[in-house]
C-alpha cells in the first residue's frame, strides 16, 4: 500500500523545499501535507484548487486536446516557486501535488522531475 507521507517526504528531501502536499483539487481538501504551504496555512489549499480550476477552464486549454494534458502549473512569486503537478490516471484525476520551493536555494527543474516521479508512484498505486 502506498504511503502518502513517504511520498511527501521524498519531495521534502529536495534542497529548498518549504512544503509539499497532496490536494483533492475539486474540493480543496488536503489529503496529506509536510512542511509549510497548503495544508498548513489557512485557505492555501482552496487557493491552489482555485488556481487549477482557473487554468483548466481557460480558452487556451479548453480548445487544445484534453484538459488533462496540463502537467504542471508553475507560479513564480517573490517567496519562491509554487508548482502544482496534476496526477494523470483516471482515478487520480482529482489529485494534485503541490510544492513550494525557495527560489534562491532550490532548483526548479530538479523539483519538477521529482514531482513527476512521485506523481507516477501515486498514480501507479
Amino acid at each position: 500500500m502506498l504511503d502518502i507521507d513517504d511520498c511527501l517526504q521524498q519531495l521534502m528531501a529536495l534542497q529548498g523545499v518549504h512544503g509539499a502536499s497532496l490536494i483533492d483539487f475539486p474540493s480543496g481538501s488536503v489529503i496529506g501535507a509536510a512542511g509549510r504551504g497548503p495544508g498548513s496555512i489557512g485557505d492555501a489549499p482552496a487557493d491552489a484548487a482555485d488556481m487549477i480550476h482557473a487554468t483548466m477552464q481557460t480558452a487556451a486549454f479548453a480548445t487544445v486536446g484534453q484538459p488533462a494534458h496540463v502537467e504542471d502549473i508553475v507560479i513564480t512569486a517573490g517567496n519562491g516557486y509554487h508548482v502544482m503537478r496534476l496526477l494523470r490516471s483516471d482515478i487520480e484525476a482529482r489529485m494534485v501535488l503541490y510544492l513550494w520551493l525557495d527560489r534562491s536555494v532550490g532548483n526548479l527543474v530538479v523539483a519538477q522531475r521529482q514531482l513527476s516521479a512521485v506523481a507516477a508512484q501515486i498514480s501507479a498505486n
